[in-house]
């Protein structure tokens, strides 16, 4: 078989939907050793054919022959994408179907070609098929894969929406030779792989190179040596809440005051002064508001209630942000922001400026969004509050998963914060730093709603694993607060009253009766009482005292269960000579 156009035979057979060895006649085999490997994935075309995967990394196509069976070949089968989802929003271009499948369990769109990664095998088809979207393609960690990739962002530029190039060792260095999107996933785990992705989206656009230079469509990226690069930079307005060069996620049910509070912390950077947890007053910076809810006469009143410089703060109110958006208008929004040279940005709420056709809750949609905010806080080397409302779903394993729309939406911040109603005191909220990706948590912070004003009102003992035990006990977190201190000081009094019955050089036994009978019926907690003292051994050990729970304890003619305890620190104070 010969192409006079150069292509191999491997190419020419699998145009066919033969391997080479299809080519070949067979040798002669046992009865018990005939038949092909047998088929482990079948991947579905959109046309209907069907490309089977086999044990031994072969493949085959079949095709449907009208009558409800099957032709084993794809002859006439017109051309087209593999689709894991839907064409809408971001698309992920794979490899082969096998990482678009598992790219789209984790929630994305993805697609692959029908021959994998090569030269020439990225078809036009495929382009007018992604046409007008914006497309994410992930290099395969070889040469075929970074030549590959290339191409095919060279093939939809101008035709894609955006197109960007995904290097997976940008975030995972250890990636090994040959390293794909599923090698990824199965080295990190699906929700750590998810956040690693989310990052890699953060890439630059690609553009084709000048054309007065050399194109060098073999070679690899230049990676640099370590040691060339320079110390973290990150630097906050508000540490450890808001970081410059990044979005940060205000969350907040319906009420609590979170535009008053978005207000506060304008009025702080506005003038100056320190925002709670830091020690020094700076210089006032300008601050630029983006509000789809409130008038500009009731952010002026809650601005200058809260002592904020008015001159300083410039505000786009519910009307004259009439129709922006950051995606499809993006470049009006862009030009907005950059005219006033904020170092804060509040918008309030984002997914009102999220655009028409874009769903919310689609990670795939999102995720260009989110690349053009980040982006944008960079290049202006500002903060950004993306103000958003709680939605009803279930928090108990993460707080974050407040957040109104994808997950991914969080996913992306570098901090985020929920705001709650302090039930101690209907006129405090408490602002509790529930992610942080550049510092350690930040302590939550109490304020106090004052006229339409903010007042500072110091810390509060509220964390984000409050949160999320409340959520799971389905109580407030001030009940799991007071729950906790109730559990420490019951512990403390049972370690008390063990270690007050203790014999420094003969073991102690009690039944479990017996000891409740000296110290109350309360002194295990309610709990059962092998639980309980389960819980306070390894303070015990620490103490010095051992502790053997669940034995046989003899009292006259009475048996039952219970425990024994001694005191194993026999040290005396050393005698010194004056």
């Amino acid at each position: 078989m010969k192409c006079h156009a150069g292509c191999g035979v491997e190419d020419i057979a699998g145009a066919l939907g033969l391997s080479v060895k299809d080519l070949f006649m067979d040798k002669p085999q046992t009865p018990s050793l005939s038949g092909r490997s047998p088929v482990i994935a079948t991947y579905t075309y959109p046309s209907g054919a069907q490309k089977l995967r086999r044990a031994d990394k072969s493949f085959s196509w079949r095709r449907p022959d009208g009558k409800g069976g099957w032709i084993y070949n794809r002859q006439g089968v017109p051309h087209s994408l593999y689709i894991a989802g839907e064409l809408s929003g971001a698309v992920f271009v794979c490899e082969g179907e096998k990482d678009a499948d598992n790219l789209h369990r984790l929630g994305y769109d993805a697609v692959s070609g029908e021959d994998g990664a090569g030269p020439g095998k990225w078809r036009q088809e495929y382009t007018e098929q992604l046409r007008g979207l914006p497309v994410c393609i992930f290099q395969d960690h070889d040469d075929v894969g970074r030549t590959y990739a290339q191409e095919t962002a060279a093939a939809l530029y101008g035709a894609a929406a955006s197109v960007q190039v995904l290097d997976i060792s940008t975030v995972w260095p250890e990636i090994p030779e040959h390293g794909d999107v599923s090698d990824l996933i199965t080295w990190a785990g699906v929700e750590k792989a998810a956040e690693m992705i989310a990052q890699l989206t953060t890439a630059p656009q690609w553009a084709p190179p000048p054309a007065d230079s050399p194109e060098q469509p073999t070679k690899g990226r230049v990676a640099k040596a370590a040691s060339s690069f320079g110390e973290d930079n990150t630097r906050f307005l508000w540490y450890p809440y808001l970081p410059i060069g990044d979005y940060s996620v205000m969350m907040a049910d319906g009420g609590t005051g979170k535009t008053i509070l978005c207000c506060g912390i304008a009025a702080a950077v506005s003038t100056g002064k320190t925002l709670p947890g830091e020690e020094f007053d700076g210089e006032g910076k300008p601050v630029l508001i983006i509000s789809a809810e409130d008038s500009g006469e009731i952010l002026r009143k809650r601005l200058y209630r809260s002592g904020a410089d008015l001159d300083k703060v410039m505000i786009l109110d519910c009307s004259d942000s009439i129709g922006m958006n950051f995606s499809d208008a993006y470049d009006e929004f862009e030009a907005t922001v950059k005219t006033y040279a904020p170092a804060l940005v509040i918008i309030d709420p984002w997914h009102a400026f999220l655009g028409a056709g874009v769903d919310i809750n689609r990670v795939n949609a999102l995720r260009p969004v989110f690349q053009k905010l980040a982006h944008l806080a960079k290049e202006c080397q500002c903060a950004m509050i993306l103000v958003s409302h709680v939605n009803k779903r279930a928090q108990g394993e993460n707080a974050n998963n407040a957040a109104t729309g994808s997950s991914d939406f969080i996913n992306a911040s570098r901090s985020a914060f929920r705001v709650i109603f302090d039930d101690s005191d209907e006129d405090c909220r408490v602002m509790v730093h529930t992610k942080t990706n550049y510092a350690a948590y930040g302590k939550s912070i109490r304020y106090r709603i004052d006229d339409g004003g903010v007042v500072w009102d110091g810390f509060s003992d509220v964390t984000k694993q409050t949160l999320e035990a409340a959520a799971r006990r389905r109580s407030t977190p001030w009940e799991v607060i007071q729950g906790d201190q109730e559990h420490n000081a019951m512990h403390n009094a049972l370690i008390e009253a063990l270690e007050a019955s203790t014999n420094q050089f003969v073991a102690t036994r009690y039944s479990y009766d017996e000891f409740k009978g000296i110290h109350g019926d309360f002194i295990f907690g309610g709990s059962q009482p092998k639980k309980a003292l389960v819980s306070v051994k390894d303070k015990l050990a620490d103490d010095g005292y051992f502790l053997k729970t669940d034995i046989q304890v003899k009292r006259g003619n009475k048996k039952g269960r219970g425990f024994l305890i001694q005191r194993m620190d026999t040290t005396e104070p050393e005698q010194v000579e004056m």
